[in-house]
């Protein structure tokens, strides 16, 4: 009797320290880091079209992350997550920039096996964005005469040109949390990113042309974050 009794305590101690530590994470919480997937660029890659800039492994299959995230159930978060890759270069005389946005409204289920310890996982359908923009700076000679007469020097003037691109999407992954502080703690995520991708109907100063055939239809990804709440 006596050692079931004393059984019972541990186990109702052991039940209020966990629901201790669980009650004691944020309910808001930021994310920063980075993710790591291997998309097929067609002609945004250097290695199939000359025009385009050089371009590192860093800069075609490195995402950088951020986002935000609410626990409105015990064992559920909902929020918003961006991951986007860049490239930035010149063409000529110009300024080349890309950036593909992976944009998602996360919904979130965890538990915690042990101590500090957290299984996670995560459906997200994706509203994405790509942009390709040239910028180059050039004296124009007509406000040049204008602009004289009025005591001025020559100026330079900055024109550019930007196509962009929206498209839906899905991602799911699973990830393991350990929590360093009830404040901060390191994510890791596994999963498969889904687009629903085409090159036609980018939009170029309000008309529409043909973009790059980028094949980024079914993608594995792998996601590290720095996890703060408050």
């Amino acid at each position: 009797m006596i050692v079931l009794f004393q059984n019972i305590n541990k186990l109702l101690i052991t039940l209020i320290f966990g629901l201790t530590v669980i009650s004691a994470q944020p309910k808001l919480s930021f994310h920063l880091g980075s993710g790591f997937y291997k998309p097929s660029l067609g002609y945004l890659d250097p290695d199939s079209n000359s025009v385009i800039p050089s371009l590192s492994a860093f800069g075609k299959n490195i995402l950088i992350d951020w986002g935000v995230k609410y626990q409105f159930y015990p064992n559920a978060r909902i929020g918003y997550s961006r991951s986007n890759s860049y490239h930035s270069g010149k063409i000529g005389d110009s300024d080349y920039f890309r950036t593909i946005s992976y944009r998602m409204i996360t919904f979130e289920t965890f538990y915690y096996p042990r101590k500090k310890m957290e299984l996670n996982f995560m459906l997200a359908p994706m509203y994405n964005k790509g942009i390709i923009k040239l910028s180059s700076k050039g004296a124009s000679s007509d406000w040049d005469s204008i602009l004289n007469k009025f005591g001025n020097s020559s100026v330079k003037l900055l024109t550019e040109g930007e196509m962009t691109k929206r498209w839906l999407g899905l991602t799911s992954m699973i990830g393991f949390r350990y929590y360093i502080y009830p404040w901060l703690a390191v994510d890791g995520k596994a999963g498969f990113m889904q687009n629903s991708y085409s090159e036609n109907k980018w939009k170029l100063d309000g008309d529409k042309v043909d973009g790059p055939t980028m094949n980024i239809k079914k993608m594995p990804v792998f996601k590290l974050h720095f996890v703060f709440g408050w």
